[in-house]
């Protein structure tokens, strides 16, 4: 089946020794927050540089997203300086990231990104092949027992969820669309970047209706055609169906995480 609406993800968000720091001041001299390094979601992202930030200066930190711009807001009771450029750890930054950019801001006690924090996909076509995770759930360590008198019972440890998904039609192409279609000419090096990230393990945020951002599950990519383990991917072009410079990415199950 077909999803009714056109999907959005957010991705792209990895730390590691190459981006993690956060410099910034409450007034006494500088500050460094330092990020666990992994995979985040959006929401997750915004939770650790709170908890970073938190555990290293001497006030509580708020960071809160907003899910139709993509954007952090950073807040505390009281002023503090957010070191975007004069940092000392400038070079190893996770501003960027974040979605600060340029000058350090200073003077007030909240500071909002001026840029979107990580980075979206959003497919050009409905996606197909789809199964939701209502429709797709697995128990978890099922053991069957039988007694002697020929009772069944079964013991699990939960269940797990899946997606299913194949992203078709993608484009650099410009066509007149009658709505079924999302022009982007770079619609081809957009997917290549969410397949990229997404087949190095990071979560992404996914949502069935882009225009509903705030209605996600947070998803790992479990396997796609070429690669059991979910860390490879092959864009197949179309030429079969004389559809050349249009791709598929083939059928891609993800795990429901929570």
């Amino acid at each position: 089946m077909a999803l009714n609406s056109f999907a959005r993800f957010y991705y792209g968000l990895s730390i590691d020794t190459t981006n993690n720091k956060v410099n910034f001041s409450e007034g006494a001299g500088e500050l460094t927050a330092t990020l666990t390094s992994g995979g985040y979601t959006f929401e997750e992202f915004a939770d650790e540089i709170e908890r970073s930030m938190s555990s290293v200066g001497g006030q509580a930190y708020t960071v809160t997203t907003n899910r139709v711009t993509r954007r952090l807001t950073i807040a505390a009771a009281g002023n503090f300086t957010l070191k975007i450029s004069t940092g000392s750890n400038a070079g190893i930054s996770s501003y960027p990231l974040m979605g600060f950019t340029g000058a350090d801001v200073t003077g007030t006690n909240t500071y909002a990104g001026n840029t979107e924090c990580g980075s979206e996909y959003t497919p050009q076509f409905k996606l197909q092949d789809y199964i939701s995770s209502d429709d797709w759930q697995e128990s978890v360590s099922v053991a069957v027992n039988e007694s002697a008198s020929g009772t069944i019972e079964t013991v699990s440890f939960g269940t797990r969820s899946f997606v299913q998904m194949n992203i078709k039609y993608i484009s650099d192409k410009l066509w007149p669309t009658n709505g079924n279609w999302i022009n982007n000419p770079s619609g081809v090096a957009d997917a290549r970047a969410f397949l990229q990230s997404i087949t190095q393990k990071v979560p992404v945020e996914f949502m069935p209706d882009k225009d509903a951002p705030i209605t996600f599950q947070k998803l790992l990519l479990e396997k796609t055609p070429v690669s059991k383990n979910g860390t490879g991917y092959i864009l197949k072009e179309l030429y079969d169906r004389n559809l050349p410079d249009i791709y598929e990415t083939g059928v891609l199950v993800f795990r429901v995480q929570t």
